[in-house]
């Protein structure tokens, strides 16, 4: 089984999972975190997958390692697509939809989560958690005019790009600064734009 960073994640057991420090007792009664999880960005050894359960607030997060074996189900950022848009971000979507139309992507945080498992942890002001997939780095530069028109959205938008073999990197950082993050299995790494050579 493939399992990429930001796929939901349904377990069969709640008892093969590992953890460090003490278990939180909103895992128990919150309804989101009742073998529901994500997938987080973390090397782990082989068979294993990093996953973070979340609660009914910010608050509420949970950092947890299981066995690949012990998930039953894998619903990608843009398998959810094919679900319905929340209604309080209809039009907003609608507008996302048309604007990424041709780009691999998909949605993930909050909005991404309530359409995936159908329940509802998402507000009328959430942000939209936009996952844009490319296979260079370089193809970032093209997508200035990408982010200015999902800037219009109605509500915030924000864009992370995952690209093949490296990592993530925030679309504003990289077009907006001559430093940025990539986040990457083993950590942060801060790049200089400047130093970067690019082949191929």
């Amino acid at each position: 089984m493939e399992l990429t960073v930001h796929d939901l994640v349904y377990l069969k057991s709640m008892d093969r999972i590992e953890y460090f420090g003490d278990y939180p007792g909103w895992m128990d009664e919150d309804e989101m975190a009742q073998g529901i999880a994500v997938v987080r960005r973390m090397k782990v050894e082989d068979g294993k997958v990093a996953i973070g359960f979340r609660g009914d607030n910010r608050s509420k997060r949970f950092a947890a390692i299981t066995t690949i074996s012990n998930i039953r189900r894998v619903i990608r950022p843009f398998d959810v697509l094919a679900k319905s848009y929340p209604k309080t971000h209809v039009r907003s979507l609608n507008y996302i939809e048309k604007v990424l139309d041709g780009l691999k992507w998909g949605i993930g945080g909050s909005v991404g989560f309530s359409m995936g498992t159908g329940i509802n942890v998402c507000h009328e002001n959430s942000d939209i958690d936009i996952i844009m997939y490319c296979e260079k780095l370089q193809e970032l530069d093209q997508l200035k005019p990408i982010l200015s028109k999902l800037r219009t959205s109605e509500h915030r938008v924000d864009v992370q790009v995952e690209i093949l073999g490296v990592g993530a990197v925030v679309l504003a950082d990289y077009l907006e600064h001559a430093s940025f993050i990539v986040r990457t299995s083993t950590g942060p790494v801060l790049l200089e734009k400047e130093s970067l050579v690019y082949k191929g």
